[in-house]
């Protein structure tokens, strides 16, 4: 696949292409020494994730012959990541099917050390970090390390490996890349770059649609209406800020996929989810402000209690509960939730998303 749409002059062209080449190279001499290698998504990957870590697994394997192993921790609960796997045949494996002791070099795509949200084991400094998140200090000390935080989605970054690679872009592939850059950016509409503008374009033409129909149209499971329920009587709206409290979610996912939809109701700026999944609390924060660091906010509510990270207009973050008693999750809710209303500036008396009947009717 060549790129279609470029509207750079052809100086300008040249020298994206001599970049490319250069880091390709510089990519090839980093995992010369290696014999078999692990790319890793972040935990519970998102398309942009997926997307990224199979251009990687295609890009490692064209430029020297290396056995390469494409892998998540977590699971893949949401439906539209779980239909996009299936359909597109994407070549992901959980950890669970690995020997990590097999692999002498690791790579991390759509995430960095030391943020708690991939598996990447304890220790080990990975070879090649591929990210679009603001760069940490640990992957500095990363041997090669391609973070570029003006790029609205990781797959855009790696689009750029593989046209340089000259690997064969079949329909899956470009399907995949296409919904990664779509889904990531919300059409291109949030922290989009011209970089994602091209590559959309550039992919369009090789997507399947039949495919990518049923992608952003899969089934849903009856566990999904009853989170539904969970988040209607959860949510409170302070001002111009939504909250949830989902309480125990079936799967992780769902926390930033409610997130996603808070921040779509009118009249608000911000929108917190959290939800419980297994021994940790997980938040998803979202803004429809263009100006905002959702990253910077995220890690302040979470504090010293957990890990976060995010960049302008979505964050997420991790805090650890451990064996602890309802009422002591409660607390911890309770905590987070004021950090959060503190942190927005937000009134700290909220009133329910949904009014009880006797209270008269919705609100227009």
């Amino acid at each position: 696949m060549k790129p279609r749409h470029d509207n750079r002059t052809e100086p300008t062209i040249r020298r994206a292409r001599a970049a490319s080449l250069a880091r390709l190279e510089q990519l090839r001499a980093t995992v010369s020494g290696a014999r078999r290698l692990l790319v890793l998504t972040h935990d519970n990957p998102d398309p942009d994730s997926i997307a990224a870590g199979w251009g990687l697994v295609k890009v490692l394997r064209a430029v020297r012959r290396l056995k390469v192993d494409l892998g998540y921790g977590g699971i893949i609960g949401r439906g539209e990541n779980r239909t996009m796997v299936h359909e597109l045949r994407v070549p992901l494996h959980p950890l669970s099917e690995l020997d990590l002791a097999s692999y002498d070099a690791f790579a991390l795509v759509d995430s960095q050390p030391e943020t708690g949200n991939n598996s990447l084991p304890g220790g080990v400094v990975p070879a090649i970090v591929i990210d679009h998140h603001p760069c940490r200090r640990e992957t500095r000390r990363v041997p090669y390390f391609d973070v570029r935080e003006d790029y609205g989605a990781t797959a855009t970054i790696m689009s750029e490996y593989l046209i340089a690679s000259g690997e064969p872009i079949d329909r899956r592939l470009a399907t995949a890349f296409f919904y990664a850059i779509k889904s990531e950016t919300r059409n291109l509409g949030r922290e989009s770059s011209r970089a994602d503008i091209r590559a959309f374009l550039d992919f369009f033409p090789g997507v399947n649609n039949v495919a990518l129909s049923r992608i952003e149209n899969p089934p849903i499971p009856r566990a999904h209406f009853a989170m539904i329920d969970q988040l209607i009587s959860g949510t409170k709206v302070h001002g111009r800020t939504a909250i949830t409290m989902l309480g125990v979610v079936s799967h992780p996912d769902a926390v930033a996929e409610f997130a996603d939809l808070l921040v779509r109701m009118e009249e608000i700026d911000w929108a917190l989810a959290v939800g419980r999944f297994g021994p940790d609390l997980l938040l998803s924060i979202r803004t429809n402000l263009e100006t905002a660091n959702a990253g910077r906010i995220i890690q302040t509510i979470v504090g010293k209690d957990g890990k976060a990270g995010g960049h302008g207009m979505m964050a997420g973050g991790k805090v650890p509960l451990g064996a602890i008693s309802e009422e002591r999750a409660r607390e911890r809710e309770a905590l987070l939730r004021a950090r959060a209303l503190t942190a927005l500036r937000a009134p700290a008396r909220g009133v329910p998303l949904v009014p009880a009947k006797a209270a008269g009717p919705l609100p227009k």
